[in-house]
């Protein structure tokens, strides 16, 4: 299925008249909520099928520009550095881009030797960037060579959960990556929303009805009303 825009219009309902390079088609892409599609992909540790190595983790799937190029040479130094982290939150990497393997593993070397840090997730190789345009991950206003930093969050239910996207130049921020799933897992065992700035072992928002003694049983304290639509709980409530 495809979906077309026709005769834009302005805040006057007035037509806007945009370049004929702006009238295009969009296919499908991703969505919070979207089942995330299976997908066979050649890595730096061997032919990996996607739904079968992601299964029962939480997946933080992102694609970089290439290998050998500063910003991802420090984001997956980055990554590579918060490795028992990830694994205590049942949280995967996987590094998707059109560099070829044997150029990923030998930069992965100098990662190694330069950050020492051991890039122990899988780098995947996407030749013609074919994944990267069914993924969204190619913006050609950014680039027509490289792919942009996308990133997807993707449940044990492989469920898309959140989604970022950066420009080519600006690094990612590794310790958000995990701030969000560490927010979203508190979600799915509790049912809790988050507040701004939220960092785990921080407040959090009761957004039901749910009775005190429940909340009571769930997070072993009360909660707060603050104002009639804010209810808290936790360690600065």
């Amino acid at each position: 299925m495809t979906i077309q825009f026709f005769t834009p219009r302005g805040p006057g309902n007035e037509v806007l008249k945009l370049p004929s390079s702006l009238r295009k088609t969009v296919k499908w892409l991703p969505q919070i909520g979207d089942l995330f599609p299976d997908f066979a992909v050649e890595t730096t540790q061997g032919t990996l099928q996607f739904w079968d190595w992601a299964e029962g983790s939480w997946v933080h799937l992102f694609s970089h520009p290439a290998a050998f190029t500063p910003v991802c040479t420090t984001e997956l130094a980055s990554l590579a550095s918060y490795s028992e982290t990830w694994s205590a939150n049942g949280i995967k990497n996987m590094a998707l881009t059109g560099s070829p393997l044997e150029e990923q593993a030998a930069w992965h070397a100098e990662i190694e030797h330069l950050f020492d840090v051991r890039v122990d997730f899988p780098g995947a190789y996407d030749p013609g960037m074919r994944l990267a345009r069914i993924f969204g991950m190619m913006h050609d206003k950014e680039s027509t060579e490289w792919p942009i930093r996308k990133s997807f969050l993707i449940d044990p239910a492989q469920r898309v959960r959140m989604i970022f996207e950066y420009p080519v130049f600006v690094g990612r921020n590794t310790d958000e990556v995990l701030r969000v799933i560490k927010a979203m897992q508190l979600r799915d065992r509790t049912g809790a929303a988050t507040p701004a700035d939220w960092y785990d072992g921080e407040m959090a928002i009761i957004p039901d009805e749910r009775s005190e003694a429940a909340v009571i049983r769930e997070f072993g304290m009360g909660s707060t009303r603050l104002r009639p639509y804010l209810r808290v709980v936790g360690r600065d409530a």
